[in-house]
């Protein structure tokens, strides 16, 4: 390429005849276009399942560990941030070395380090577990879809990728139903065990899948933007742990404040290396491309909102409304089944109708439907509280998920699409990481204060008054005194409950309004 900035992709293997070939490996014939899709489904789902499933069970593992808000919230930022991190990097891995390998490697590091997962005994080794599955994760995402991409023709590249959001949105629902059963049945540890069939279903349809491969040489691994991908993960860890922890310690901690503005200087760096360095990790003229830039802004937002509506849920089923594992595992049924029915279909009207209507409609029905978890949070039962906003969810969604990734595909040349999967990927869980963190630290803030007026009015005496607000880092999981009567027991989880309810109310607000603001860079540009 004439671009020093542009990552080399090897190219996909060229379409002889189809007579020329055995038809079951020939990479333009159905038979393997079938098995592309599936094999890059699977995989994907390895990730998109996994994180459904520890959401379902992070109340269990913060009852388990008796772990506040701030440490158990590392169960899944651990993960978001090294897949986030490093997803750029593993990009241009699969760029240089060839996709399959980066992919199977990715496959089989996910593999371990969820058995690593099922088998700790402390929180501390479960996060660091978690992080290593992050790492597997950014293997194996990116190269799916530019897997996926190569493999069909641009005219039937919009529905495949409508089917492979279809099909990796049921992997998603039955990942928080059959982890819920696990988790109630069993117990928390099959909710990473169950990523095991996944993957050795995986190898066994690898044969299956030629791609495109290259020789590894240290001349390829000196081309890669090391010094950018350090930069990137410690700076990006610097600003999620004081994210993280400054509800608990406060931002005058110079610890936390430290750490903060550290980070920030990091990620300025990186930025600065990005514009200057040869082979960059994440070259910036790919935002030059207004279609690029405005897709990758509506992930952010879009992705954040939802990233944090997904974690906030379970806690709110399970600590407030009292569902079970299994029950609050089936509650995301309603809406995902409406993303299986028809985002494939979506797929296929946007190619025609062009993407810019659907991301439009499906950020602001999402806007909707994250706001109606918050206006109906206080109604009791499943069906008057949660389903609403389950439902609406699942429609704007289905309505913006397939055209988003089909624009990401297709807005920049085809020996950039592994990038370009990258970038956004790496911008959805980022999304994820910063959001979640900043809303975190909104939803404690709304607790302590809800908290410490409701406490205070209380008839409680004064011992529990005093025990209950030394565990409030815990919210709604803080543990009860004993030594209260049974009016007493009722009048705490009440304060509890009311409390975490006002914070979780003002994080879903705000959740719904960066869903609403998601649409404005598609609309204006």
């Amino acid at each position: 390429m004439n671009n020093a900035n542009a990552i080399r992709t090897p190219q996909a293997i060229p379409c002889p005849e189809a007579t020329d070939l055995d038809p079951d490996y020939h990479p333009c014939a159905k038979t393997n276009r079938r098995a592309v899709l599936l094999i890059t489904i699977l995989g994907s789902s390895l990730a998109f399942m996994d994180g459904s499933i520890v959401n379902i069970a992070l109340p269990t593992l913060q009852r388990t560990f008796h772990a506040g808000a701030s440490s158990v919230q590392w169960v899944v930022q651990s993960y978001a941030l090294f897949s986030a991190a490093l997803l750029l990097f593993s990009g241009a891995l699969g760029d240089q070395f060839g996709r399959k390998k980066i992919f199977v490697l990715g496959v089989a590091f996910f593999t371990a380090s969820s058995l690593g997962c099922a088998v700790v005994n402390s929180l501390s080794f479960l996060i660091v577990w978690r992080s290593l599955q992050g790492i597997g994760a950014s293997l194996l995402i990116p190269q799916s879809l530019a897997i996926l991409s190569a493999a069909y023709s641009a005219e039937d590249r919009a529905a495949a990728i409508g089917t492979w959001s279809a099909w990796t949105s049921v992997f998603a629902a039955l990942g928080p139903v059959a982890g819920g059963w696990l988790i109630q049945s069993l117990n928390w540890r099959w909710a990473f065990a169950i990523n095991l069939p996944v993957a050795v279903w995986i190898f066994f349809l690898l044969p299956k899948l030629r791609e495109s491969e290259s020789d590894f040489s240290l001349e390829s691994l000196r081309k890669l933007d090391l010094r950018g991908t350090l930069l990137n993960t410690l700076g990006l860890g610097a600003v999620v742990y004081s994210l993280s922890f400054a509800s608990e310690y406060g931002w005058n901690d110079l610890q936390i404040g430290g750490t903060f503005v550290f980070g920030l200087l990091l990620i300025v760096a990186f930025l600065v290396t990005q514009s200057r360095q040869e082979n960059a990790l994440m070259p910036l003229s790919l935002f030059k491309n207004q279609r690029f830039l405005s897709v990758n802004i509506l992930t952010f937002l879009l992705y954040g909102a939802l990233g944090v509506t997904f974690y906030m849920t379970p806690f709110f089923a399970i600590q407030i409304k009292h569902l079970d594992a299994v029950a609050t595992g089936a509650a995301f049924l309603p809406g995902i089944s409406v993303m299986f029915i028809f985002a494939s279909r979506i797929g296929r009207m946007s190619a025609r109708f062009g993407e810019r209507p659907f991301l439009i409609i499906g950020a602001i029905a999402s806007a909707a439907g994250i706001a109606l978890f918050a206006i109906f949070a206080r109604q009791p039962g499943y069906a008057t509280s949660l389903l609403p906003g389950m439902v609406g969810l699942g429609v704007g969604i289905t309505i913006g998920l397939a055209p988003l990734t089909n624009v990401v595909m297709t807005s920049v040349p085809d020996g950039k699409s592994s990038l370009a999967s990258a970038v956004n990927n790496s911008v959805s869980r980022l999304a994820g990481l910063l959001v979640l963190s900043g809303l975190i630290l909104v939803l404690s803030q709304a607790f302590d204060h809800s908290f410490a007026q409701k406490l205070s009015g209380s008839s409680l005496p004064s011992s529990a008054k005093e025990r209950l607000y030394a565990e409030r880092s815990l919210m709604a999981a803080a543990e009860i005194p004993n030594t209260l009567n049974s009016k007493e027991k009722q009048t705490a989880a009440a304060i509890l409950a009311d409390s975490y309810t006002d914070g979780y109310e003002l994080v879903m607000y705000c959740c719904a309004v960066a869903a609403l603001l998601s649409a404005l860079p598609v609309i204006l540009w």
